[in-house]
């Protein structure tokens, strides 16, 4: 044994479970990163000309959505996504040190668009696990920040993390115009006559909604005045319901193509952006996965240790 400890049966049984718990953990988080690691490296760049309906890569320069450039909350910089987090440093009870604690925390969820040189393709970054370049820690004594932060202030994510002192801490980080993105995630082409609506279902629902008002049912197909629909006046109705069904089946073959990228919601296929270019990207999965193996390694060697020690 390295270690010369002098525990009791109890302290001992404590340290054990915490060990455990710390080395699954890190085991957990190593293998998490793993798979997303393999999946990077494994998967195909596409083109958006040409991707394959499904799980795609795609790298592509950012253009603002239709709605334009957002403004980050903090620091007011002009970007297509943000997420921003403010802290306050809270004392414990005994006045020796303390922890931060969250009182704001915002994620954009407006869509932006990619460009790869042959097409354009939307981005919805709900549910995306985002790794960005920009990123910014500063702090101050309110809790908004005073002042703006101009993003030409933004570094890059090893040179960001700056010191500092005061009683709130705020986290801004960035997806700028231009910038070249990173995506994995379950790509669909809509529009374009692909939405195919199933006639007989699209005309009951018409129907079913158009029984929820019989004053307007009966204005439109009682035809003969009696304040009643009969046989004749339904079949009407039905007929009327299914050429309004047609009708909009040829507004959705119409409609032009648009490509879409999201979350596939599925087991197993995370949804990834990153601003950080592939190599980079598999460069922080590897040190993340380093430092989870080293931390395991750490937990199983103390709780060998403390398995090992003799109690008092």
């Amino acid at each position: 044994m390295l270690l010369d400890l002098d525990i009791s049966s109890n302290e001992r049984l404590f340290s054990l479970i915490g060990c455990i718990i710390g080395f699954t953990v890190c085991i957990f988080l190593a293998f998490r990163r793993f798979t997303r690691y393999r999946l990077v490296a494994d998967t195909p760049t596409a083109l958006i000309r040409s991707a394959p309906q499904g799980y795609v890569e795609l790298i592509g320069q950012v253009i603002a959505g239709e709605d334009g450039l957002l403004r980050s909350p903090l620091s007011g910089s002009p970007c297509v996504w943000y997420h921003a987090r403010v802290e306050r440093y809270v004392r414990n009870a005994n006045r020796k040190g303390g922890r931060w604690k969250q009182v704001y925390r915002d994620t954009s969820s407006s869509w932006f668009q990619i460009d790869d040189g042959t097409g354009v393709c939307l981005i919805n970054p709900a549910g995306a696990e985002t790794d960005t370049q920009y990123k910014k820690v500063w702090y101050g004594h309110t809790e908004v920040p005073i002042g703006r932060v101009d993003s030409s202030s933004f570094h890059h994510y090893a040179a960001s993390i700056v010191g500092g002192s005061g009683r709130y801490r705020y986290t801004e980080q960035l997806i700028l115009e231009q910038e070249r993105v990173y995506a994995l995630g379950c790509f669909r082409s809509l529009g374009g006559g692909r939405e195919r609506l199933d006639l007989k279902a699209a005309s009951r629902d018409l129907l079913r909604e158009w029984k929820s008002d019989q004053a307007a049912l009966i204005s439109r197909f009682d035809n003969d005045g009696d304040g009643k629909i009969d046989s004749e006046e339904w079949t009407r109705a039905q007929h009327a319901a299914v050429q309004q069904a047609k009708a909009r089946q040829h507004e959705l073959d119409a409609l032009p193509t648009v490509d879409v990228l999201q979350n596939p919601e599925q087991q197993g296929q995370p949804f990834l952006l990153s601003t950080l270019d592939e190599e980079g990207l598999l460069t922080r999965f590897r040190w993340y996965l380093a430092g989870y193996m080293a931390c395991a390694l750490l937990a199983f060697w103390l709780g060998l240790e403390v398995l090992l020690t003799a109690t008092a």
